[in-house]
């Protein structure tokens, strides 16, 4: 048994090595390394015994030096992973993001040059066979693996670790939940933050909930002030328009760039209701900004770096912007110019209420900026198609792609937004041309992921954008910062309307003072888990909301006919774009798009006993739908 406590020592320091070695990846310095390791000793060992942690399997194995080496690369894996992006999005690496991993894929080109792209793999062939060699090489025990002696040394050592860890988090020596997730990295290290982002996922159930308590807050801040009718008329389009890394460059105290990339923007701030936004992310994280404004919560009580979106909302209905507007007679759109399948939008909208999904999938007239992303000018049209599918009011949330990264410099980066700002200056002048009652929400997602500080911002945040809600209602010019999940209940406030659970929720505390904040937050964190995790008792027992039959895209996509000619396969149609592509019993074809009303393929697959259709189908290869059918094929 004496060997085995000499592994367990030899382990330790293994640990401690590799700790070394993942947060030198994620700081980058070892001015920075050392003053994390020498200002906060005491959280560096207590991941030091967490990197420990997997070790623990070695005792169990005859193979110790290869089992030891595998969990090694694995640890400096993650950590790497974590500073390579930190480079391109300033958010951490978590657990969600293994939920992500085929947009990461997707996304590689974009981001790294194929030079980073092929070192990359040879590093990954290296570590793998070094590993090979380990175990080929590196002796293994003769004699059997002694369970109950090993049993007992790794116990020992767990207990060791889980009392350290817990004795931490109860002295407050690290965080159990994180406001602000990239500085929570720095302060309480990689490994810990990591297997936090493992672990804690959800809302944890509040102390003291239980159905008198969501019955005392619905008396006081749910009680409806007001119950709102629709008039036809009368009663405006809401039209919200997330606008991707869009941010005023003034705002950065080292901004290179002295032109004004935004001024219809900067007008726009001046004469209508606008403020800073604190969103939930910067660098990154698009869907957990569109999360919190489309549902009223706050992403502080989820797990670190969770996306809602990959978790609850795959299989939960949620309470939602769309689902309140419907309530009032609104039809509910959602528009992204880049992939539906993008974050699971083609999935969660329904959870969320949208009754129709536009996606680039079902967008013609596309154009790419320098790096490939669709340019937002194309949101206009698909915009005034909502508008025009229905004879009513419609609520429509828009979320733009341009201005995503990664940036070949500042100066591209507000091109980019200057692009954007022509965008937002042809959509109001349309608004305001058509004369129907209308409110614009534009507001950013998030800051864009370049490498700076709060200390270089005028307003001390890389956490804030700005919003703005143009209308042609002569609305008040309120002045006021907001969270992100307060502001459709501002909007909604500014209109007279007081419906929604979270809205009205919203809008009780808004008007109270900054001193009953705490109080705001422990009510809001109930509200949250009784919605999504509790007994819905906020709905009497039973959730109202069902998902929806999501419809994708405004215009229908027609097939009309299809021939065999000449050795190719024709289709004829309406609407046809250039992700329309002809699929034998399913199988798609290489198509080409002669024009909007015309497909055509090699006649390859063809056979006069399978089925044609005609199927939009992104980058990724997934069908968002089948178009309609008008006929029956010609041999």
């Amino acid at each position: 048994m004496k060997h085995l406590w000499k592994w367990l020592g030899a382990l330790t320091i293994t640990a401690l090595a590799v700790n070394i070695i993942i947060e030198f990846a994620s700081r980058k310095s070892l001015s920075s390394l050392a003053g994390y390791v020498l200002g906060n000793p005491l959280v560096f060992l207590t991941n030091t015994l967490l990197v420990l942690a997997p070790f623990l399997w070695v005792f169990f194995v005859r193979r110790k030096y290869f089992a030891a080496a595998v969990t090694a690369f694995c640890w400096i894996a993650a950590g790497i992973a974590n500073g390579v992006l930190l480079m391109f999005r300033t958010t951490p690496f978590t657990a969600t993001d293994f939920r992500l991993v085929k947009y990461a894929l997707a996304l590689s080109t974009t981001y790294l040059t194929w030079p980073q792209i092929l070192l990359g793999l040879a590093a990954v062939l290296l570590a793998t066979a070094l590993v090979v060699l380990i175990f080929r090489k590196a002796p293994a025990d003769f004699q059997p693996v002694n369970l109950t002696q090993s049993a007992c040394v790794a116990a020992v050592g767990l207990a060791v670790i889980w009392g350290s860890l817990n004795l931490a988090m109860m002295s407050g020596l690290v965080a159990v939940h994180f406001g602000n997730i990239g500085q929570a990295y720095q302060a309480y290290g990689f490994p810990y933050c990591f297997a936090n982002s493992l672990f804690n996922t959800g809302i944890a159930r509040p102390d003291d909930y239980d159905r008198e308590v969501v019955a005392e807050l619905e008396s006081t801040a749910l009680k409806p002030e007001k119950l709102y009718s629709l008039e036809n008329n009368k009663t405006p389009n809401i039209i919200m328009v997330q606008l991707e890394s869009f941010f005023d460059p003034t705002l950065w105290q080292r901004n290179p760039v002295r032109e004004d990339p935004i001024p219809f923007f900067r007008y726009l701030v001046q004469d209508y209701p606008s403020g800073y936004l604190s969103v939930p992310s910067v660098g990154a994280g698009t869907a957990n900004t569109e999360f919190e404004c489309i549902t009223g919560m706050n992403l502080d009580f989820f797990g670190p770096g969770e996306y809602p979106y990959k978790t609850v909302l795959q299989k939960t209905s949620c309470e939602s912007m769309a689902f309140t507007m419907r309530t009032l007679g609104y039809r509910a759109h959602a528009i992204h110019n880049n992939e539906g399948t993008f974050y699971d939008r083609h999935k969660v909208f329904s959870q969320l209420g949208f009754e129709t999904f536009t996606p680039i999938e079902y967008m013609d007239r596309i154009e790419r900026n320098p790096t490939g992303w669709c340019r937002d000018e194309v949101l206009v049209d698909e915009i005034f198609k909502a508008l025009d599918s229905t004879v009513g009011q419609d609520f429509i949330y828009t979320i733009s792609v341009q201005g995503h990264g990664k940036y070949p410099s500042f100066e591209y980066y507000c091109e980019q937004i200057h692009d954007m700002d022509r965008f937002i200056k042809k959509l109001v002048y349309r608004l305001a041309r058509r004369r129907e009652p209308t409110v614009l929400v534009l507001y950013g997602d998030h800051l864009p992921g370049f490498e700076w500080t709060a200390e270089e911002m005028k307003n001390r945040s890389l956490y804030q954008t700005q919003y703005v809600i143009w209308n042609n209602l002569d609305l008040p010019d309120v002045k006021r910062d907001l969270e992100a999940y307060q502001l459709t209940s501002q909007v909604l406030n500014l209109l007279n309307i007081h419906e929604g659970t979270m809205p009205r929720f919203h809008q009780h505390y808004l008007k109270r003072s900054s001193a009953e904040r705490e109080d705001y937050l422990e009510a809001m964190e109930l509200l949250e888990y009784d919605i999504l995790y509790g007994k819905q008792e906020v709905y009497g027992g039973v959730c109202p909301f069902e998902a929806t039959k999501l419809e994708m895209g405004t215009v229908p996509i027609l097939q009309k006919e299809a021939v065999h000619q000449s050795g190719r396969i024709l289709v004829y149609g309406e609407n046809f774009n250039q992700y329309s592509v002809i699929c034998v019993d399913g199988k798609p074809a290489e198509t080409v798009l002669v024009s909007s009303d015309c497909l055509t393929a090699d006649d390859e697959l063809w056979d006069p006993d399978k089925e044609i259709t005609v199927q939009q189908i992104g980058r990724d290869k997934i069908s968002l739908g089948v178009a309609r059918r008008l006929y029956t094929e010609n041999p």
